[in-house]
């Protein structure tokens, strides 16, 4: 009953790998390239497939798309209108990019230093030796045991990867196409309209993942991805990045520009592709995406001039906050996300919880509960205006709630020991509701913005029962609101107007009575005036 779930997209399951040779994988139309001498010895769906081999013993790994969006079924989804189901919607309004879409492990003779490896139209050169880098710091993790057991869902994108982590998930496979379609109107249609600048460009990209390469596995935990090929594992980073320029370019551009676009212009698509960017699994490196990004010319980034900006112009709308970005490159953009509502100017300082009172309790210690007028974030709690007023603000609970908090409360616990300002908002939520009562009080002063009051209980406790710690950076705010509640005369003259005025009838009731007990008295003194 207070579960609290996102209305996600139906998560798709597909059909597994076809086998090496293709004899599963069966389709028409398909151009047969050497080294097949005919289409029996390949089969492919309207694909293309371009292969270099450095040796006749090289072997090629293959990864197909789906025949058939109707292949992609839902598992634990709801699935919005005005499609009856994902097959409905995920169907044949996207063509199949087969050369830019497959991805292909290539082993060759191990006395070689180079390959050749064809993607598209251009043959870019692939180094097998890594360069060596300074060593950077891991900053995407697999979230752990223990907090991935309580949900794993909330921490697995539900319909796009990025990063290594849960490429190639059969569920997330048909993303893949629109990747692919993605990149091809990001080279074709957008860069190549400046010209010369076209020319190479693809090339640039592809030399600067090659350069910063050591630097980007360095960003993930050891054994959190198992591509070892330096190819795969820079053309899936390629791709993704194309992607992700691509989306916020169109974001940027408005309805006008993407409502032809058969992944924007579905709104419920559009939030689920944003809440998988969030995931902290599921990311890319943000300095890689800031130097690819300003390899395009300025005439594409626009007002946008750094990716950043670009970034927040997806993501900031979205979010209750009016705060900036933190002046130093974030990590990704789960730690974009943490900067844009939690304190990234001025570190707060941490110390210990002397004591707990639920905001029922307050409520009966004479404290207001409002919603400021002004705040810079969302985590921009204050207790003022001489003890009486709990300034809080407004929490939007929606179905991505609980998906955001665990993720960014995962982020923090792993990079941020000793700043986990995210998981204290939530810690000071479970120290104010105790019971639906307290959820129902903060509701009718609108610090929180829902309609369940049972709902936001166990949605509170749920997301504290990861986080419960006895520091906070809320620990000032703690102190005054417990020397205010031992105040002797707030405890008693906030117990007098909640228990006799609380509400209207109790307030009735009050006056009531006392009118009644002035009559008594008044008809008592007069009877015994009478009787003299």
């Amino acid at each position: 009953m207070g579960e609290i779930r996102s209305p996600y997209f139906s998560l798709g399951q597909y059909s597994p790998y076809f086998s090496h040779g293709g004899e599963d994988y069966h389709g028409d139309d398909a151009e047969i390239h050497p080294p097949y001498s005919s289409a029996g010895d390949y089969h492919g769906d309207n694909a293309e497939i371009h292969q270099t081999y450095s040796s006749a013993g090289d072997y090629v790994e293959i990864h197909p798309p789906y025949s058939s969006a109707g292949d992609y079924l839902g598992d634990n989804a709801e699935i919005h209108s005005p499609y009856s189901s994902a097959a409905d919607y995920l169907a044949d309004n996207t063509g199949i990019h087969s050369e830019a879409l497959f991805h292909q492990d290539i082993y060759g003779n191990s006395c070689n230093a180079q390959q050749f490896v064809k993607h598209g139209k251009i043959t870019r050169l692939v180094r097998v030796a890594l360069k060596s880098e300074q060593e950077s710091d891991v900053c995407i993790y697999r979230v752990d045991g223990a907090l991935r057991k309580s949900n794993e869902a909330m921490y697995s994108p539900q319909l796009i990867s990025i990063g290594p982590i849960h490429y190639g998930k059969k569920n997330l496979r048909f993303m893949e196409r629109k990747k692919s379609e993605y990149y091809k109107q990001f080279w074709k249609d957008r860069v190549s309209k400046e010209g010369e600048y076209w020319k190479g460009a693809e090339d640039k990209f592809w030399n600067a993942l090659e350069e910063h390469e050591y630097k980007i596995r360095q960003c993930y935990e050891d054994g959190s991805h198992e591509i070892k090929s330096s190819e795969r594992f820079l053309d899936l980073i390629l791709y993704d990045a194309v992607f992700i320029f691509e989306l916020f370019l169109k974001y940027r551009e408005g309805r006008e520009k993407y409502i032809n676009d058969s992944l924007l212009k579905e709104p419920g698509l559009r939030l689920v592709i944003r809440r998988d960017l969030i995931l902290f699994e599921n990311q890319l490196p943000f300095f890689i995406l800031e130097k690819l990004y300003q390899l395009l010319p300025e005439n594409i980034k626009g007002k946008n001039t750094e990716f950043i900006t670009l970034a927040c112009s997806y993501f900031k709308p979205h979010l209750p906050s009016n705060f900036s970005p933190a002046a130093t490159m974030p990590l990704h953009f789960t730690d974009l996300v943490r900067s844009l509502l939690s304190y990234t100017r001025n570190s707060k300082s941490v110390g210990p919880i002397i004591s707990f009172h639920n905001a029922t309790k307050l409520r009966h210690a004479g404290v207001k509960f409002k919603v400021p007028l002004e705040h810079d974030c969302l985590l921009d709690v204050d207790f003022g205006n001489s003890g009486k007023e709990f300034h809080i603000p407004q929490l939007e609970i929606d179905g991505n709630t609980e998906r955001l908090f665990r993720n960014l409360m995962a982020m923090e616990q792993r990079i941020y020991p000793g700043k986990e300002y995210i998981c204290h908002y939530i810690n000071l939520l479970r120290i104010l509701v105790v019971e639906p009562k307290d959820a129902k009080l903060l509701m009718e002063n609108k610090i929180v913005n829902y309609n369940d009051q049972v709902a936001v209980r166990d949605l509170i406790y749920r997301l504290a029962s990861d986080t419960i710690d006895s520091h906070s950076c809320y620990h000032n705010i703690f102190s005054a609101v417990d020397v205010y509640c031992k105040s002797f005369w707030a405890k008693n003259r906030a117990y007098f107007e909640e228990e006799l005025f609380g509400n209207f009838w109790k307030g009735v009731g009050t006056v009531s009575a006392v009118i009644f007990l002035v009559l008594s008295l008044v008809q008592t003194t007069c009877a015994v005036l009478g009787l003299r």
